[in-house]
């Protein structure tokens, strides 16, 4: 049984991608309530996902988002956050480790913006009832719109700035 460790160039990766997570959640919050607030931070996810694949996204996403959530006055959502997010980053780099492209990139984006919906719909049942939770839903939908519209173009601009970042989640290489 062949032992893994953790690379330490993929750790440091990912602190820097929660990092990247962290500040664009923070940067701009526009609130909806009790339900929390609309932010860029999905287009972090996306970028995390396409470069360096579904474990790092996951990482990223669910601990960027879940710290902010700590930090900004809804810790009752930061375990959610953490989930939800996770779960959007490791897919999104799953799809498009499988479809790649500018249509692995859409799917991505589609079935993870369902996944953020969806997740936040049912933490919002929870936590703040089912008339909130429908309130929650619209804003939810253009953050998961949003984070796509800018992800996409972001990563592909990134990727023809530097070329070499094609290999580093398709192949693996940062993500298992």
């Amino acid at each position: 049984m062949k032992r893994q460790t953790l690379d330490p160039r993929a750790a440091s990766l990912a602190a820097v991608m929660i990092a990247v997570v962290y500040v664009l959640t923070r940067l701009v919050q526009i609130p909806i309530g009790s339900q929390g607030f609309v932010h860029l931070g999905d287009a972090a996810i996306y970028f995390t996902a396409f470069a360096f694949g579904p474990w790092v996204g996951a990482v990223a996403g669910g601990l960027g988002a879940s710290l902010v959530d700590a930090t900004t006055g809804y810790a009752q959502w930061a375990i959610f956050s953490l989930l939800v997010h996770g779960s959007q980053g490791f897919v999104a780099g799953w799809i498009t480790r499988r479809v790649p492209g500018l249509r692995g990139q859409l799917a991505a984006v589609l079935i993870g913006g369902l996944l953020v919906i969806v997740g936040y719909f049912a933490a919002g049942i929870l936590l703040t009832g089912m008339g909130e939770a429908i309130t929650g839903i619209l804003p939810n939908v253009l953050q998961a719109l949003s984070g796509g519209v800018v992800g996409i173009p972001l990563f592909s601009a990134v990727l023809r700035a530097y070329p070499p970042l094609a290999h580093w989640g398709a192949s693996g290489r940062w993500s298992e």
